[in-house]
């Protein structure tokens, strides 16, 4: 199997972009294409794509209806269409991605009704990024009938544009407008060659140097309860993000970069999420494709439909202007956040990401009048850095608790896990001085893997004060001398090279964010 972190995808990827340049411009997006299906047969079981050329038939057929004048004003027709191609997109992924949706409820009703047979999982393997390519299609179907998007009429095209591979594994998940240049005609570049190998290192930096680190740390932590309990359970709570973060960034900055070897821009999936000041700027900053997916797809149609319409009017009849407005939003924003559990695809995301964040938004909103009446009675600069800093340590941590529903495999296990959270604050449990003593090396890591992930967290953090405050890093360091720039990508490389972590212990192949 070929991951994006392996020898194999990187003579792949130096191949493909010699074909790329080598073959006349016309065919560029062909090529793509052929690269794009060698790419999942090489990665995935290759019968499972036949469920993306499904989605493509169905989208193809949802879409094209709109072009042929004959159908143009038969909308209900259209419209029939389009949400039997929608549910039979959903259809596909919630019996091959969302089994365990309906064997945990099949299991509820057997625990009632004995008689009721136990449901399992099809023995069928789902394809390759199936929840992020059956969003992307849901979107183009969606943009086509609200005529946002002009529908593609060559299905190849339309192929390529849901199997494009560098997103096909993690996104992100793009629009179609956003990837229209896929079929333009690209010329080599000097800036693209050296900015896509830059972004690729950093993600692999990112992601063997220092994820797969902390993650030795955290996974033994909650292997191990018993011993390590206390403040150790919170440690690993507040590694996790970081672990999260390197992990599923650093596979999106190898994907970014490989799509510019190609002269293709995808979106930004990450904006320095942990300098955001509240939950909600966090999710305009973390997994943003998806956030914009949800918000464009999922919580505007919810607004405009009829019962939020009449929840409005009638909540403007009874209560005040403020209370008004807040309750038809948080009925919107309840929809949103169960599509954002519903697809991460278990129980314990729609409780820990639906159920959680969404009671965390609304409990900022509602509560919001009276912080600032504090910070204004305090007097308090809420422009000052100290200010700032309390605001973003307390998303982090709030995002840590939540995460940790995604640091276990079934939804009983993610409430144990929680159960010992709280269970950590027994003051007999609460012993910092352990930190000072060799414990630490009982989680199978080493002083020198701590040092690289004190050096190389202290390395993100300064690239992300860098993005946040040219856009990018690399066009800070586009700017420096010639000496100082080829020494940072001499370092970069031979760190990734050195210090990555290969061994067989390690599974450098499994993203986080790849079950998806």
């Amino acid at each position: 199997m070929m991951t994006v972190t392996s020898l194999k995808y990187m003579i792949f990827l130096f191949c493909g972009v010699m074909l790329y340049y080598i073959f006349p411009k016309k065919a560029q997006w062909f090529i793509l294409l052929c690269l794009s299906i060698v790419f999942y047969c090489l990665a995935a079981k290759p019968y499972t794509i036949l469920f993306i050329i499904a989605s493509t038939l169905l989208a193809y057929i949802a879409s094209i209806l709109l072009v042929i004048p004959k159908y143009q004003k038969s909308r209900k027709l259209i419209t029939a269409v389009t949400i039997f191609a929608i549910l039979c997109n959903i259809t596909i992924w919630f019996l091959l991605k969302g089994y365990g949706f309906w064997v945990l409820g099949g299991s509820m009703i057997h625990a009632v009704i004995p008689s009721f047979p136990q449901l399992h999982a099809l023995p069928i393997i789902a394809s390759l990024g199936m929840g992020y390519y059956t969003a992307q299609v849901i979107g183009y179907i969606l943009d086509c009938y609200w005529e946002i998007c002009t529908p593609q009429k060559n299905i190849l095209k339309l192929f390529l544009f849901v199997i494009f591979f560098p997103q096909l594994i993690v996104g992100p998940i793009s629009q179609y407008t956003q990837l229209e240049h896929l079929y333009e005609e690209h010329h080599f570049s000097y800036k693209n060659l050296t900015f896509g190998t830059q972004r690729i290192l950093w993600g692999l930096f990112k992601k063997l140097v220092i994820s797969d680190r902390i993650a030795v740390i955290v996974n033994a932590i909650w292997a191990d309860t018993l011993t390590f309990n206390g403040i150790w359970i919170w440690i690993a709570v507040l590694l996790y993000p970081l672990q999260i973060y390197t992990d599923f960034s650093g596979c999106v900055d190898i994907i970014l970069g490989s799509g510019e070897l190609f002269d293709i821009h995808m979106p930004e999936n990450f904006r320095n999420p942990f300098f955001s000041k509240n939950c909600q700027e966090f999710w305009q900053r973390w997994h943003i494709t998806l956030g914009v997916w949800a918000k464009d797809h999922v919580y505007y149609p919810i607004l405009k439909s009829k019962p939020i319409l009449c929840l409005r009017k009638w909540s403007k009849k009874h209560f005040n202007k403020r209370t008004a407005r807040l309750i038809p939003w948080t009925a919107g924003m309840g929809g949103l956040w169960f599509i954002m559990g519903f697809w991460h695809g278990s129980s314990r995301h729609i409780v820990g990401v639906s159920a959680y964040f969404w009671t965390i938004l609304v409990m900022g909103e509602i509560f919001s009048p009276f912080i600032e009446k504090v910070t204004n009675m305090l007097k308090v600069d809420t422009n000052c850095f100290s200010w700032r800093l309390f605001q973003s340590v307390r998303t982090y941590v709030l995002y840590a608790i939540g995460a940790v529903m995604f640091t276990a495999p079934s939804l009983r296990k993610a409430f144990s896990h929680i159960g010992i959270l709280i269970y950590s604050f027994r003051p007999s449990k609460w012993n910092p001085w352990i930190l000072n003593d060799r414990s630490i090396l009982n989680t199978g890591t080493t002083y020198k893997d701590l040092n690289l992930i004190i050096i190389g967290l202290a390395a993100v953090l300064l690239v992300d004060i860098l993005n946040e405050k040219y856009g990018y890093a690399r066009i800070w360091l586009a700017n420096q001398i010639l000496v100082f720039r080829w020494f940072v990508y001499f370092l970069l490389f031979f760190t990734v090279i050195i210090f990555g972590v290969y061994g067989p212990a390690f599974d450098a192949s499994s993203f986080i964010y790849g079950q998806f």
